[in-house]
């Protein structure tokens, strides 16, 4: 391990949401958040337009997004509770502007050769991309990879596809309980425990809030590094502009896409709300640097900073509240402070998007399969 301190890191997946659209409660800390648009309804009536498409016409102000926001203490207590106590990436952003697959695969190895879902009536695709598990694999590092249905997103790479490490998602709470998480994991749900709508987003929450509570009972809180996060922005609004750093061959912003929730929390992990820029690149990178693995080849990830400076092995933050117990949060500093200035763009003008690297050393085009209208910015 890079950090001796740090034995395992668990990087948690669900589906959906803004920062905006789930962390309101956090205004009273310093969060640079909406506090005044409605209150959502939970569990949400529909499921509203997130892909390309969506995307670009929200971008360009033809189409609304979906200007809600959950109550957060009182749906989500758990997650204000880590978002409090941890380390809140509030301009974190979902890698591309588009729906879920093409943010599951940044979130997994950096890239994507789609910008859409795949055909759930063909068969899957399969792609020789790097990814992190399988770089943790070539350095002898332990890792699973707790999956949704058909084992979603990680069966897409040839490199895991059929691995025994790719297991289903219900088999996480049992061995972080029995203390049998290796040193990597990736977590993803099935609905509703995804949160994806029209899920009841408490349902997810709690599912989270007990396999967290497994490691901690298992008395690996000390030493883990919880990383969650959200794949993509599914529709609803935020009001922050996000910066434009890639873009595909039709001139529309690819990346950065909206901001969601990534916090960062563990024994280890420093506390406060953190307003860098940061991406879904930056998961995989933070993961490489905590696990001491060597670059993958991506250059989205290895150029990347990542996070792993808000580790510090003399820290030993207090475990969160057991499941099911009462969630009570640090009082809101007084007076409260005023949220910070979004820090300058990491680039001051936006580039093509790259080709696809391959890990036998090839490529593919770069992802252009959603063509949107040319000459808009």
């Amino acid at each position: 391990m890079a950090n001796s301190r740090v034995k395992r890191v668990v990087v948690m997946v669900q589906e959906n949401h803004t920062v905006d659209n789930y962390f309101r409660g956090l205004a009273p800390y310093g969060a640079n958040v909406a506090t005044d648009w409605p209150i959502q309804a939970n569990p949400p009536a529909s499921d509203q337009p997130h892909d390309r498409h969506a995307y670009f016409n929200w971008l360009t102000g033809q189409h609304k997004a979906t200007r809600t926001q959950f109550d957060t203490s009182v749906v989500l207590p758990f997650y204000e509770y880590l978002a409090v106590t941890g380390a809140f990436m509030e301009n974190h952003c979902s890698g591309f502007g588009t729906n879920s697959t093409p943010n599951h695969l940044l979130i997994v190895g950096g890239q994507s050769p789609t910008l859409r879902n795949p055909s759930r009536t063909q068969p899957p695709p399969l792609w020789d991309m790097p990814s992190v598990p399988g770089l943790a694999q070539d350095a002898g590092i332990g890792w699973r990879c707790y999956t949704g249905s058909n084992n979603y997103p990680v069966g897409f790479y040839t490199q895991l596809n059929g691995s025994p490490n790719l297991v289903p998602n219900s088999h996480f709470v049992a061995e972080a309980a029995a203390g049998k998480l290796p040193e990597l994991s990736y977590l993803w749900h099935n609905s509703p425990e995804d949160e994806h709508p029209v899920a009841d987003v408490t349902i997810g929450m709690n599912k989270i809030w007990q396999s967290v509570d497994a490691v901690v009972k298992a008395g690996g809180w000390d030493e883990t590094v919880f990383l969650l996060t959200w794949d993509d922005w599914g529709g609803w609004d935020d009001h922050v502009a996000t910066p434009n750093l890639e873009h595909t061959p039709d001139g529309v912003q690819l990346a950065y896409g909206p901001r969601v929730p990534l916090i960062l929390f563990g024994g280890p992990v420093k506390q406060g709300i953190d307003s860098r820029w940061s991406n879904h690149a930056g998961i995989p990178k933070t993961v490489m640097e905590l696990l001491g693995l060597p670059k993958l080849g991506v250059d989205r990830v290895d150029n990347d900073p990542g996070l792993a400076d808000l580790i510090d092995p003399s820290l030993h933050q207090p475990a969160p509240p057991a499941f099911g117990s009462k969630i009570t949060l640090p009082a809101p500093p007084q007076p409260v402070p005023a949220p910070k200035p979004l820090p300058a763009p990491p680039a001051s003008t936006s580039a093509p998007v790259g080709p696809v690297v391959l890990r036998g050393g090839g490529t593919l085009p770069p992802p252009n399969d959603v063509p949107l209208k040319t000459g808009h910015p």
